[in-house]
């Protein structure tokens, strides 16, 4: 078990919050046991349902975790059905909500994948 991995399952029962500090929702544990297509992800129940979120994203300092992207974003994400494995489809449609399927050399895509847009998204508030 990696370092990231050791540290994830230690977050369960903390609160998520977006870029905005808007609580997202509640991490309840590791989706899978071990890196799942080099991604560990988190289950993290909002009020939209129970939703992956990829660990390597998260901010985390001492008082609370954060996923850079805003509330709304992550809500529109795929909801997961807890005990269900995901498809390959779903697999690689989260890792597009979240920007870790880009294949273009220069680690940008064309198809508006969410990291492409919070990076826009920062970009303009410099």
């Amino acid at each position: 078990m990696n370092d990231l991995i050791s540290e994830a399952a230690g977050w369960r029962g903390r609160e998520l919050f977006d870029a905005a500090g808007k609580r997202i929702g509640t991490i309840t544990g590791l989706a899978y046991p071990r890196k799942k297509f080099g991604v560990t992800w988190l289950l993290v129940e909002t009020a939209a349902g129970t939703i992956l979120a990829p660990a390597e994203q998260f901010l985390c300092s001492t008082e609370r975790l954060v996923l850079p992207y805003p509330k709304t974003y992550v809500d529109g994400g795929p909801v997961m059905e807890p005990g269900r494995p995901l498809s390959k489809t779903e697999e690689r449609r989260l890792r597009m909500h979240y920007g870790l399927d880009t294949a273009m050399p220069n680690r940008s895509c064309r198809q508006g994948c969410g990291l492409c847009q919070a990076r826009r998204r920062e970009k303009q508030l410099r």
